[in-house]
């Protein structure tokens, strides 16, 4: 029974100490800057147990996020190029492969998303030169690029804000206004693909069936493994960008900074059934476009509640014609923006805004009433 007992304590240590290496894992691929990210997926992806996986067995697929696309600047490719960089010349590098870009624009937008941003396993390059009327040697220099122009994602859509205490941020993606609505503009194909579907239940069948030998069973363990590790954080990011995007509707409508509601992230994190400390990784040194061009980083989404709530107050002090009481302030945040909170509260708010009671302002109407 003893025996039992420790074997028992021993496999739950195992377990937890798994947990523990996996979250660990996690995390560091979360804040794993995005070059280094792109670099990890384009070596996975071109390995060729990946694309035996891929191509032939069709054990993996890939599946888009709702509301992702890639991101409208992504087709322009040689427009609003970053020419200046400290690592590479993107200019350069594009003007190198400037006969494979004007056959890109050729081919039309559908039909690139179609046949190489968001390929079917099934369709092989023989049949995308054909339909495409392409060369195979085109097909495959296109395929090229898309991994090129992936790793360099930064480099073509550089990031405009300011270094703040040295911090660089990585811009990942615009909110794009489209037809449909807010769609989030992915900059990378990388990420706009989507996550990985693995067939684990084929892969048991196949397995089951001798299809691979013991040692071939590991490896394709091993990368399923890096593949859900790389799923982790596309899931993550996207759930973000996603609430995100929910949550601040009226401010990518209006552009009105006013309009940003409060939202915490801790508060995210329930929501979207994360911890805490993933959202604050995911968010960290990121930063996406607006519908009207501007950039924002991701930390701006999260406006603390009283910032927010002595917006409104000003908002109220300086709209309304009669200036209301604390107490009629309070019931015309409740009535206007559904916002409770106590008189205590909207006077202290008032006090940070340097606005008098509405009995100083009552007063000094009454002086300048009788000097008139």
């Amino acid at each position: 029974m003893r025996s039992l007992d420790i074997q028992q304590t021993q496999s739950l240590q195992t377990r937890q100490e798994f947990k523990l290496i996996v979250g660990l894992e996690q995390a560091n691929l979360l804040e794993m800057p995005e070059e280094e990210f792109n670099k990890l997926i384009s070596e996975v992806e071109n390995s060729p147990l990946f694309r035996r996986l891929y191509k032939k067995e069709r054990l993996i697929r890939y599946q888009r996020y709702q509301g992702t696309d890639i991101s409208s600047s992504f087709y322009q490719l040689n427009e609003e190029i970053a020419a200046d960089t400290s690592t590479l010349d993107v200019e350069s590098f594009l003007l190198d492969k400037e006969e494979i870009v004007r056959q890109v624009q050729k081919l039309g937008l559908e039909d690139f998303k179609r046949y190489f941003l968001y390929p079917e396993s099934e369709t092989s390059p023989e049949e995308i030169a054909r339909e495409c009327d392409l060369e195979l040697s085109e097909v495959e220099r296109i395929n090229r690029l898309i991994n090129e122009l992936s790793i360099l994602s930064e480099f073509h859509n550089p990031s405009a804000l300011s270094h703040e205490q040295g911090i660089c941020y990585s811009k990942i993606a615009s909110v794009e206004r489209r037809a449909e609505g807010f769609v989030i503009g992915y900059l990378s194909p990388f990420l706009a693909r989507g996550r990985y579907s693995i067939d684990h239940e084929r892969f048991e069948e196949l397995k089951g069936g001798g299809a691979f030998d013991r040692k071939e069973v590991n490896e394709i363990r091993q990368l399923f493994r890096r593949l859900e590790l790389i799923n982790s954080r596309k899931d993550t990011v996207t759930q973000l960008l996603q609430s995100i995007v929910e949550t601040q509707a009226l401010y990518f409508e209006s552009g009105d900074p006013k309009a940003l509601l409060p939202l915490s992230q801790r508060e995210l994190a329930k929501k979207v059934g994360l911890v805490p400390s993933s959202i604050s990784r995911a968010i960290r040194r990121r930063s996406v476009g607006t519908p009207w061009g501007e950039e924002k980083a991701l930390k701006d989404f999260f406006p603390r509640p009283r910032r927010f709530r002595k917006e409104l107050v000003r908002c109220l002090l300086e709209t309304e014609e009669e200036l209301p009481s604390d107490e009629g302030i309070k019931a015309e945040l409740e009535r206007k923006f559904g916002v409770c909170i106590s008189r205590r509260s909207v006077a202290s708010l008032r006090k940070e805004l340097m606005m008098p009671s509405a009995w100083e302002r009552r007063k000094n109407s009454s002086k300048k009433a009788k000097r008139g």
